[in-house]
């Protein structure tokens, strides 16, 4: 079974990223956003979805994403950083409290900016070494900054 960095851990891949369409989704499964709003009535349960760049949050306005375990963001290219705003406004916006899972291209170098937005998962491609990648998790013991988890910059905190 592959592996993830989930909450600082590496640990089992307990969910199915399903990139297929032709696919029959099941209750592990991750599936695109597109493809969940299109068959809702007829899909049955699901772990999750994904947002594929471009597809944006709005959509999901009217949506109870606490029926959802993981909600996948796919990174195209590491380069493309739609990705980070699609995680903040998940957590400020629509204030969706599950897993943030990090998808695709992104690169370990990322990971520390990945957690400031509200990932807490990531699901490297298969050549990324986790062990390597997990040293990265923190790269900051502080940040001047507010995130998700603390908006309040650095000189509120003293």
């Amino acid at each position: 079974m592959p592996k993830l960095i989930k909450n600082g851990e590496i640990v089992e891949n307990i969910y199915h990223w399903q990139q297929g369409t032709e696919e029959a989704a099941t209750t592990n499964s991750i599936v695109p956003a597109q493809k969940w709003l299109a068959e809702k009535e007829s899909i049955g349960s699901v772990a999750g979805i994904w947002l594929e760049a471009g597809d944006g949050v709005e959509f999901l306005q009217d949506v109870d994403l606490n029926q959802f375990q993981v909600i996948g963001i796919n990174f195209p290219a590491f380069t493309d950083g739609r990705g980070f705003s699609y995680a903040r406004l998940l957590k400020e916006r629509l204030n969706y409290q599950g897993e943030i899972r990090a998808l695709g291209n992104f690169i370990p170098d990322q990971l520390g900016y990945l957690l400031r937005v509200g990932f807490n998962s990531f699901q490297f491609n298969e050549e990324v070494d986790l062990e390597k990648a997990l040293k990265l998790h923190k790269p900051f013991s502080i940040a001047y900054q507010g995130d998700v988890s603390d908006p309040r910059p650095l000189f509120m905190r003293r």
